[in-house]
């Protein structure tokens, strides 16, 4: 399935959003998506909603989430795993990136623990280096720390009979990167406390009384959550071995790519924002 991407929503020029928007949260398996579901629910209570296919490893596509609206249009803000870009026409876009290493140990200790997971057996027999090797060895459901991030947001997870089957390739990652920067917004796990803020700060003036609230399990200030993600970046590294986390980034070569990309653009939306901010304030004085 090929889409085209919707024009480029600027933070800065409200006029290109939707005038009825409805919030569209692309829940990226272990990526903050419970916080920002909590957050949904206390914004809009039961005019928020998941949307979810028959199985796991279902896919959704912009079609599935209008035919939700249209039969709901009281909904506001929906939540999914399983539904893929484009966006749904008044959507108002939420997703969150994480660092592949790091979000790969999250996939590994969350699987193992819950017992109704996919592939719980695997993560409940193997120690971490051997889940690493079982990615490696592009075992199945071993797509789910390979690249997985770049599948989610492009037209790599339609290509393939199977979800489980599926591979990014270069041109996948570009149109994600193209994906993300026309929607002028992207959340970092790692700076989910700043992207909370900015989020707020982009679609307030679009959805009265929106707040981004931000739980107990994510509140840290800027500072602590960037000396937090480096160091437990280099402990995992640590842990894993030289090798086989140089093994597992050539693997993830393309969700670091992307990762990178979306830390650029949160910065830009920051920097927009502000030189915003600036321009009214010389403006009314």
């Amino acid at each position: 399935m090929t889409y085209t991407l919707p024009e480029r929503m600027h933070p800065c020029a409200m006029d290109l959003y939707p005038a009825h928007p409805r919030l569209v949260h692309y829940h990226i398996f272990k990526n903050a998506g419970t916080s920002v579901d909590a957050m949904l629910a206390e914004n809009f209570a039961e005019d928020w909603c998941s949307f979810e296919g028959r199985h796991a490893h279902d896919s959704l596509s912009c079609q599935d989430a209008e035919e939700l609206f249209r039969q709901k249009p009281k909904l506001r803000a929906i939540s999914s795993h399983l539904l893929r870009p484009p966006l749904p026409r008044h959507g108002l876009p939420i997703v969150f990136l994480r660092h592949p290493a790091l979000r790969a140990l999250s996939v590994y200790r969350f699987t193992r623990q819950d017992a109704g997971q996919p592939f719980h057996d695997v993560a409940l027999r193997y120690d971490w280096k051997d889940y690493l090797q079982w990615m490696l060895d592009e075992q199945p459901g071993s797509v789910v720390i390979r690249d997985y991030q770049v599948i989610h947001l492009s037209d790599a997870s339609w290509r393939s009979e199977h979800i489980l089957d599926a591979r990014a390739d270069p041109a996948d990652l570009d149109q994600a990167c193209t994906l993300l920067t026309r929607w002028g917004m992207v959340g970092i796990v790692e700076q989910y406390v700043r992207s909370a803020a900015l989020y707020q700060q982009l679609y307030a003036p679009l959805i009265p009384g929106f707040r981004f609230n931000v739980h107990a399990s994510n509140r840290t200030s800027d500072r602590s959550e960037q000396e937090s993600f480096h160091q437990e970046l280099e402990q995992l590294c640590d842990a894993t071995g030289q090798e086989l986390h140089a093994a597992f980034c050539r693997a993830n070569a393309l969700d670091l790519a992307l990762y990178e990309h979306g830390c650029r653009i949160l910065q830009q939306a920051e920097q927009r924002l502000l030189s915003a901010e600036q321009a009214s304030d010389q403006t009314a004085s």
